[in-house]
């Protein structure tokens, strides 16, 4: 038995519609986030929007942003092919919604499949 647990990463959210997370103060619906994303060196550089981003510190802005992308990728995908992520307060050009990045990160070769209910 080994002096350490493994810490077990919380897996991608399996209702992205309905889902939400919460963040200074706000519960942030996950359907209303947008992203853009282009491939960066080893991984994606991801523009992540939502429309609560305008009323929140900046802080707190980065850490939704992390948190929008854990719900969508989980941990292990997120720390497997993101290598920058970046909140706006406006929506990105050429926007898609969190479903479609989940297929395109799948596209990379990356199991970003929520678990079985």
């Amino acid at each position: 038995m080994g002096l350490f647990k493994r810490r077990t990463s919380r897996p991608p959210t399996a209702d992205l519609e309905n889902g939400s997370i919460q963040a200074g103060g706000h519960t942030l619906a996950l359907s209303k986030a947008l992203v853009a994303a282009r491939v960066e060196g080893p991984g994606l550089s991801v523009v992540v929007h939502h429309p609560a981003f305008a009323d929140l510190p900046e802080g707190p802005r980065g850490e939704a942003a992390v948190e929008i992308l854990v719900a969508a990728l989980g941990e292990d995908g997120l720390r497997r092919v993101v290598v920058q992520v970046d909140p706006a307060t406006y929506p990105p050009i050429d926007p898609f919604d969190l479903t479609a990045l989940r297929s395109f990160v799948r596209s990379l070769g990356v199991s970003v499949d929520p678990p079985e209910a």
